[in-house]
């Protein structure tokens, strides 16, 4: 069909979240390996036109909801085509063993720090 697999969004979804927290200067690998993890609790996603094979994909990230027990990113995909989906993740902050934590405060103020940065430029 030349459309891309519905679910590939979601990843997408994925890729600007991981970056997002790599501009902000805490790169997934980093919070992992200090045992801090950001589970998802849920993502929501509403298509507006099909991606095809080989179009150049953009992510827009921000994150409007932070506090130091969880965290709340949306996205917005745009294709050659104009804006191909807008969605959102809700996350809880876990230790190792996936039990819900509060975040270090300088996560939390760090993250806080560079949404407000990302959302004046």
């Amino acid at each position: 069909m030349g459309i891309v697999y519905h679910a590939h969004y979601v990843v997408w979804f994925e890729i600007g979240r991981t970056e997002f927290c790599r501009a902000a200067g805490l790169p997934y690998r980093a919070l992992e390996d200090s045992g801090l993890l950001i589970l998802v609790t849920g993502v929501t996603c509403d298509y507006r036109r099909p991606s095809r094979y080989d179009d150049l994909i953009r992510i827009h990230t921000v994150l409007p909801a932070l506090s130091s027990r969880g965290l709340r990113f949306n996205y917005e995909l745009f294709g050659e085509a104009g804006r191909l989906a807008s969605g959102e993740s809700r996350h809880v902050f876990a230790d190792r063993g996936g039990r819900a934590i509060h975040a270090p405060e300088d996560v939390v103020n760090q993250l806080n720090a560079f949404r407000h940065l990302a959302a004046e430029s």
